[in-house]
């Protein structure tokens, strides 16, 4: 775990920003159990990889704390419906100043901000172990702070899709300095990140540790699907072009990693192979991931909170009685019309229904069970420990994002094409050239039916209204700042710079 010095400690309560602990990944915390004493740090290449596991660690507890991933991602204006939960009806209502304890920890950034710190500590201070410790090579280096600013860039492109112009911390406040720093433009933080994923790119990996060669002294089976790498790097280059509208660019990366994904041991997969339990993506196989936050119950990551079965799941699956939220069985109707979706379809003579994403659909509540991990894909219903991977994306969405940005540039066969790639996967009928569905409505309710429950409903519904303007909600949003969350109380209270977004003051 990262342990802030105390100079760094009253910086980041300046900025509104604290030092953020969770248990961290233990696949990736092979590292070490203990750092020792500030003054004994970055001496040896034990120290170097017990940071590095750190940033996994808190990038981890960043996303998950308070299901937020899912919280910001699925439920404003979007497919699933919340049961009983008033804070959760909050979030779907856009009601985001409503006195809710989880609403209240989800307005507050520190978490990551403790990345961040992390981060760019670490860039800053590995060179002085490869100084000390002749088994910390260049190679090593090189790696290990393409992973940090990777992290870092992530961790700014999430924060300006919530908050939009956030503060840009470009160093770490480990040296004594105490200010407040006022917010930069979305523009010029999602710059930043461009630029240092850019660079990440450069030195990133396909993969870590093929053949004969070790990274910490492991072997290529540890880190699989565990570390991001040159396809990370890319994917989340497109995303970020993507959000600002720039297709050109986001074709571009979105392609690189469209024609160099096998180069990662990544493919595309079938309905049953991605939601198998125990060997699907969300699963504690061994799989190659384009970016995936792992949880094995091998290595007692799993927990029985900051998962989204914690959330979805509910009788027969799990003893709990009733999901805390659940998709409606009028949504599921309207997007999964086509009886041959393998995700999900009723056999109009049988009545039989295809359950890849969706159980107890005749029963009181449908279950959203896509993604449904109890302990290591084997669990007992009756122990609702869950182990998934928080799966940020993939090789079928980057797919989908590649056919968005050729319908936006108007090269419009090659976006049928990458569209169809995914539709004749999934069993649906290929959209042809002369149909009279919107082409680009058609791809983002590809996204919609293929994403579901992996947090990218409302971000897509964004992108969308963005480019057609035909959602007068969304756009009235858009137009006034409510897209954005607001600001914690306590974080303004800490930095008299910050201002509250103009929507919610």
């Amino acid at each position: 775990m990262k342990r802030y010095n105390r100079w760094a400690v009253m910086f980041l309560m300046a900025l509104g920003i604290t030092a953020f602990t969770s248990s961290c990944n233990k696949k990736l915390d092979i590292v070490a159990s203990n750092l020792g004493s500030e003054k004994l740090e970055w001496q040896s290449i034990s120290d170097t990889r017990a940071h590095l596991m750190g940033i996994y660690g808190l990038m981890r507890a960043a996303l998950v704390d308070n299901y937020g991933h899912w919280v910001y991602g699925e439920m404003r204006y979007g497919d699933f419906t919340p049961y009983s939960r008033a804070d959760l009806r909050a979030v779907q209502e856009n009601k985001l100043r409503s006195a809710y304890p989880l609403l209240k920890d989800l307005t507050d950034w520190r978490r990551f901000y403790a990345v961040i710190n992390a981060a760019s500590l670490f860039i800053e201070r590995a060179p002085e172990v490869m100084a000390k410790d002749k088994r910390y090579t260049e190679r090593d280096m090189k790696y290990d702070v393409a992973q940090a600013r990777t992290i870092r860039a992530l961790m700014y492109f999430y924060m300006v899709r919530i908050w939009g112009d956030v503060p840009l911390l470009k160093d770490s406040y480990d040296n004594g300095s105490f200010v407040e720093l006022a917010r930069s433009t979305e523009a010029t933080v999602l710059a930043f990140a461009e630029t240092e994923l850019l660079a990440a790119a450069q030195d990133l990996p396909y993969r870590y540790a093929v053949g004969t060669q070790s990274y910490y002294g492991e072997n290529y089976g540890t880190w699989v699907g565990v570390l991001v790498n040159k396809i990370t790097a890319y994917s989340l280059l497109a995303h970020v072009a993507a959000w600002q509208g720039k297709y050109i660019n986001a074709e571009v990366y979105s392609r690189f990693v469209i024609d160099n994904y096998s180069q990662a041991n990544l493919e595309l997969m079938t309905t049953p192979a991605l939601v198998n339990p125990s060997d699907g993506l969300f699963g504690p196989s061994t799989r190659a991931q384009i970016l995936a936050i792992r949880s094995s119950y091998e290595l007692g990551e799993a927990t029985n909170t900051g998962h989204i079965e914690s959330l979805t799941l509910g009788y027969p699956i799990v003893t709990k009685a009733k999901p805390d939220i659940y998709v409606s069985r009028d949504t599921i109707n309207k997007l999964f019309d086509d009886v041959n979706d393998t995700r999900f379809g009723i056999d109009s003579i049988s009545g039989l229904v295809r359950t890849n994403y969706f159980t107890n659909y005749n029963g009181d509540i449908p279950i959203f069970s896509k993604i449904k991990v109890i302990r290591n894909g084997n669990g007992d219903s009756d122990f609702s420990i869950f182990g998934s991977n928080l799966v940020f994306t993939r090789l079928e969405e980057i797919y989908l994002l590649q056919a968005e940005a050729k319908a936006v540039l108007n090269q419009r066969d090659d976006a049928i094409k990458y569209l169809n790639v995914i539709k004749e996967r999934r069993g649906l009928k290929p959209y042809i050239s002369n149909s009279p569905k919107d082409l680009l409505e058609e791809i983002f309710l590809e996204r919609r039916r293929e994403l579901m429950g992996e947090g990218w409903r409302w971000y897509d519904q964004i992108r969308l209204a963005k480019i057609k303007k035909n959602n007068p909600v969304m756009n009235d949003l858009i137009q006034k700042g409510g897209i954005y969350w607001p600001i914690s109380s306590d974080v303004l209270e800490r930095n008299s710079k910050l201002v509250q977004n103009s929507y919610w003051k």
